[in-house]
């Protein structure tokens, strides 16, 4: 009698999670970093392993079978084993040397503390900085980073497991194309000035409208706020930005110098296994010196 060997690795425990989350092969592929065709193997060959099907292949994706299912809750707990076991490990290290991650959103990055973070990587070489531009909320817990900078809007706060520091306040004000308002230079016909909104943010704030009765049918729509500032550079239309983007670029006028509104805070968040990791803790340090010294541009401070 041949007997299986039901043994299970966790790479394959991996696989079978993210094809399970996201879907897809082409999907967990992205998300772990490899080729589609090596989690599709290693799928198959953990299907073989274990003697079931664990996914069935649709139209509209890979659809976890019943005995998928059965073994997914286990796999979660596995996971969350596996994590802890990492950040227990990571939180013992005394050294100021490894790879430390960290996310934040990628206009903080390009438009304001990218110098503070190379004078960070040039003092201590012993780190190796992963920096990850991005607004997603990644997990802390699954350490896809170690350290995250992150705008909590006005009434929301941050993740309760996490370990959190609030560093900083953040404002913003309308902007327009310094060449566009050089040919009105007394802004005499606001209610007709065209508006660019980034989809995510929703309509205009109350406060905008209020201040510039904007017409509705003057409203242009882009992804991201980088499109935003390049549209609202080359003179498209007006946008609400925040202070440290619109202040520090020279072809952006504020419409009204003195007016600016609270956007979010800026928070520093950790896994509390990991915060007083030697590394984790001269970076968050580091960076919540840096944001202090920051603070009048975030705040939109006018001279």
């Amino acid at each position: 009698m041949v007997h299986k060997q039901t043994g299970m690795d966790w790479d394959d425990i991996r696989f079978f999670l993210a094809v399970s989350r996201t879907g897809s092969i082409r999907g967990a592929a992205a998300q772990l970093g490899v080729n589609h065709s090596t989690v599709s193997r290693r799928i198959s060959q953990f299907e073989t392993q274990l003697g079931v099907r664990l996914f069935e292949k649709m139209p509209t994706g890979y659809l976890i079978t019943a005995a998928g299912e059965d073994i997914l809750e286990l796999s979660e707990s596995m996971e969350k084993q596996v994590h802890a076991l990492e950040r227990k490990v990571y939180g013992r290290d005394t050294s100021l040397s490894g790879t430390l991650r960290i996310t934040l959103p990628q206009i903080l990055a390009t438009h304001l503390i990218m110098p503070d973070l190379v004078h960070f990587a040039h003092t201590h070489p012993g780190i190796e900085l992963e920096i990850i531009s991005s607004y997603e909320t990644l997990n802390l817990t699954r350490r896809q980073a170690d350290v995250a900078i992150r705008l909590v809007y006005e009434n929301q706060s941050p993740p309760e497991h996490l370990y959190g520091r609030k560093l900083a306040r953040v404002y913003r004000s309308v902007y327009h194309s310094k060449h566009i308002l050089d040919s009105d230079p007394t802004h005499s016909n606001l209610a007709s000035i065209q508006w660019i909104v980034k989809e995510e943010d929703g309509p205009l704030p109350t406060w905008v409208v209020q201040a510039y009765s904007p017409k509705n049918n003057s409203t242009y729509l882009v992804s991201d706020v980088l499109t935003q500032l390049a549209a609202t550079r080359a003179g498209l239309g007006a946008s609400v930005l925040p202070c440290y983007l619109g202040d520090n670029d020279s072809e952006l006028v504020r419409l009204r110098p003195e007016q600016s509104k609270l956007y979010g805070e800026l928070w520093l968040l950790t896994h509390g296994d990991i915060r007083n990791t030697p590394r984790v803790r001269v970076f968050t340090d580091y960076i919540a010196e840096v944001l202090q010294s920051h603070k009048n541009i975030l705040q939109g401070a006018v001279e």
